[in-house]
């Protein structure tokens, strides 16, 4: 790559917040909103927490798990935002360069969220069991020998080295991609693809496994009895799910508001459907092979996980899961007509971003209730954390072209059809 575009790289790293490329866009992927659109769900978001802090005081343990479960889901989504960036850009994809500045707009969150996991930290003590100090003590009346044959990985020292490192190596990989992708529409040079898809290589490897380990620290750690192996690709198979909808949303909101005109086709979005169907479907294979393989085993240390959820009201949440995460998407998305009729698609886009929200409730939850119960403070909390975040992903969109205008591949991903 030039001297040229490293020189841009840096003045795009350093000035951007200053200098919006988006005027300089076709007039198709211009961003047509008022450039304070981002206040508004950024201000529902703030107001959200404003009140939520009130439960901060009343009730804090709850306050905690009910954050922790929107942060997670934010992360979810720029986890799964992430990994199709670069699986596109792996593949050399096509059909989806017309939509991929949205998600490559929601992975620059990543330095955002680091700083929204801040109450977590200040909540460990409530949030993770194996924080207690005398859980360790064999001379404690409370020594637990199951967490304390665990030390070695479960101490807060280690604990919060490896989030750092999540979000570091997490933060690096979205910059690098996010920032090259900009400079292609500044100043198109035939490297940025090749560079691209080097990062992407080396950053699908890194992403796996961070996201893997996170999800055993962030979620299977609330309960450090139980253990899973297959926990990471459950929490990926839904996070893959949740930024298909997710990005499709955004598309069809964008395209209500007369921008992306003719860009973004029914064609796309029936490719944005079929991905999601796809992962309806894998989300339930792996929380089935999950279920199997700990029901087979029948070892008390892995069934109290499925214990405790099909007892005390939870086997309604679990019946819930189970209809809405797989049987009613899996039906009313089975169709081709289904994929390609926006109002349908639209309504399957939000249910399953509630589904994957209610699904990180129905794990971490009963860990703190053994009745089954939701709280003011899982909603506020959520709204808060989404509106800031979905905010700062709006902004990001309005400061440059909203399409990829020099990417190799525009032309045919405009004239894309399914076959």
């Amino acid at each position: 790559m030039s001297n040229t575009i490293k020189r841009s790289n840096l003045f795009v790293w350093l000035l951007d917040p200053l200098q919006p490329t988006a005027d300089r866009a076709d007039a198709r992927y211009r961003f047509a909103w008022s450039p304070s659109a981002w206040l508004l769900p950024l201000g529902i978001g703030v107001a959200a927490l404003v009140i939520s802090a009130v439960g901060w005081v009343t009730d804090p343990e709850q306050f905690y798990f009910s954050y922790l479960i929107g942060w997670t889901f934010c992360i979810s989504l720029a986890l799964g935002g992430l990994f199709f960036v670069m699986i596109q850009h792996l593949t050399s994809a096509r059909w989806s360069v017309v939509v991929r500045r949205i998600p490559e707009a929601l992975i620059w969150s990543f330095p955002l969220l680091a700083v929204l996991g801040i109450p977590v930290l200040f909540g460990m003590h409530d949030l993770y069991h194996w924080t207690h100090h005398e859980l360790f003590d064999p001379a404690s009346a409370s020594y637990d020998p199951v967490i304390a044959g665990k030390e070695a990985y479960l101490n807060i020292p280690f604990f919060l080295g490896r989030l750092a490192f999540y979000f570091i190596a997490w933060s690096y990989i979205s910059y690098r991609l996010y920032t090259l992708s900009i400079l292609q529409d500044i100043e198109p040079d035939p490297s940025i693809p090749k560079a691209q898809r080097r990062v992407s290589a080396w950053g699908l490897a890194v992403t796996a496994i961070t996201t893997s380990f996170a999800s055993f620290d962030i979620l299977m750690s609330l309960d450090p009895h139980w253990f899973s192996t297959i926990f990471g690709v459950y929490f990926f198979a839904g996070s893959f799910m949740a930024i298909m909808a997710f990005i499709a949303l955004i598309a069809m909101t964008l395209q209500k508001a007369g921008m992306l005109t003719g860009v973004v086709t029914t064609e796309h979005y029936q490719d944005l459907g079929k991905f999601l169907f796809g992962f309806v479907v894998f989300w339930a294979y792996i929380a089935f092979s999950q279920y199997m393989l700990i029901w087979y085993a029948n070892l008390p240390e892995e069934t109290i996980f499925f214990r405790r959820r099909l007892e005390n009201g939870w086997e309604v949440s679990s019946g819930i899961l189970l209809f809405g995460h797989f049987v009613i998407p899996f039906i009313v998305l089975l169709s081709r007509p289904a994929k390609r009729l926006l109002p349908v698609l639209a309504f399957m886009c939000v249910w399953m971003l509630v589904m994957h929200w209610f699904d990180f409730h129905w794990i971490a939850m009963p860990v703190l209730h053994e009745q089954a119960t939701f709280h003011l403070l899982d909603f506020t909390t959520w709204i808060g954390l989404f509106g800031v975040f979905l905010g700062v992903v709006i902004y990001r969109l309005s400061r440059h072209s909203l399409v990829p205008e020099h990417d190799p591949r525009l032309a045919e991903s405009l004239q894309f059809t399914n076959t």
